[in-house]
């Protein structure tokens, strides 16, 4: 019977083997007691239930990775690995990640993800982009057919019917919903002229907005030219796009109102801006015009004033009239030699003394040795022209 007796730690290594061999990865939601923080940055707590506890511990390590706080006496899911303590033989649940338990894993992996992003400059301003103050195009990234392209066309319709609107298909849910509208920002990047994107959907339900909160599209709406407006219909916390865009909005016909001017109102403030200006032409003449009567009122003889201006202007066309006849004068003398010149020059004076000129093929004869006899040509005389044709 002695011999095959084992030591203590043998078989508690045995239990460590087939404990930790038979559990992997498990989720255990209890009540946090017993919470305490070792000088080595290690973290202790008991996991317990109404009927059972289960001891656990939190390396310093892993805590990088919860972002959740950990509070005494609230309910928790403890995601981990069970392990043998050997030295005490107790069993011990070494925690990876700790989740409220009204939260859930995927929405502390959705918190995770949002600091990751938010820590590498993804929501960063920097990234925004603004608003044309009177767009002309906008592309819609949504179900062709869905609530949302109708509703965003209808209030384009009411605010600012010069709008156009491009709609860019894709499907908002579903499993690869988010690389449908990865694909639709992708190709609405390559267009040319577009004011803004809007990203959106009507209303679902939480995990419809699976497709919203995609890393991969975060990058893309950053990365693109123009402005995104993301137009998720829901009520719950923002999703990653929201946070990306550069305006955010609860619907669809929010982000057309946003988008788009009221062009009622701009017609009002255009007639505000005409009346204004009516009203600052007619100050000014009203000013202008008392000023004139001053300047009328400030004359004490105006019959002085007027005779003095004649007398003056009177000089002034005499002086003027003077002037002008010396400058007509000259330039006759001048019109004169110019005109004897050119009478001197003339080519056809010869004419008058009883000569004739002699064109052959558009050109004068004046020696013997260029004039063809078997070519046709022109005599001109001083009273007509005579064709001689070969």
């Amino acid at each position: 019977m002695h011999e095959i007796a084992v030591p203590v730690s043998i078989l508690v290594k045995d239990l460590k083997n087939a404990v930790e061999g038979a559990f992997g990865f498990v989720a255990v939601r209890g009540e946090l007691t017993n919470l305490s923080r070792a000088y080595s940055g290690h973290i202790y707590f008991t996991l317990k239930d109404n009927e059972s506890q289960i001891r656990c511990a939190l390396f310093k390590n892993q805590q990088r990775l919860n972002h959740a706080e950990i509070k005494a006496d609230s309910e928790y899911i403890v995601y981990g690995k069970i392990s043998v303590y050997e030295p005490r033989s107790e069993i011990t649940l070494i925690a990876s990640l700790i989740v409220p338990a009204g939260e859930g894993l995927a929405a502390m992996q959705l918190k995770m993800l949002k600091e990751k992003l938010k820590n590498e400059g993804v929501f960063d301003a920097s990234h925004k982009k603004s608003l044309p103050e009177y767009p002309e195009t906008v592309a819609v990234i949504t179900a062709e057919g869905g609530a949302a392209i109708h509703d965003i066309i209808k209030v384009s319709r009411n605010r600012f019917p010069p709008a156009r609107i491009i709609l860019a298909p894709s499907s908002v849910q579903g499993k690869d919903a988010h690389k449908d509208l990865i694909k639709a920002l992708e190709r609405v990047a390559l267009l040319e002229n577009i004011d803004a994107v809007i990203i959106g959907r009507g209303g679902g339900a939480k995990e419809d907005l699976d497709a919203f909160n995609s890393e991969e599209l975060a990058r893309a709406v950053i990365k693109c030219k123009y402005p995104v407006v993301s137009a998720v219909g829901h009520e719950t916390d923002s999703t990653i796009l929201d946070m990306a865009a550069s305006y955010s909005v609860s619907t669809p016909s929010a982000a057309a109102e946003l988008i788009f001017p009221d062009s009622f109102a701009i017609l009002q403030e255009v007639e505000n801006s005409i009346y204004s200006v009516k009203k600052s032409i007619e100050s000014a003449l009203n000013t202008k015009s008392m000023y004139l009567d001053n300047l009328v009122l400030s004359l004490k003889n105006p019959s002085e004033v007027i005779n003095s201006s004649l007398h003056r202007t009177e000089k002034l066309i005499m002086t003027a009239s003077n002037a002008i006849s010396e400058i007509i004068f000259r330039n006759f003398e001048r019109l004169s030699y110019i005109q004897m010149e050119l009478e001197k020059n003339n080519p056809l004076s010869p004419l008058e003394r009883g000569f004739a000129i002699i064109n052959q093929q558009s050109h004068t004869v004046k020696r013997l040795a260029s004039f063809n006899i078997s070519e046709s040509f022109k005599i001109t005389f001083k009273d007509g022209t005579v064709e001689i044709k070969k």
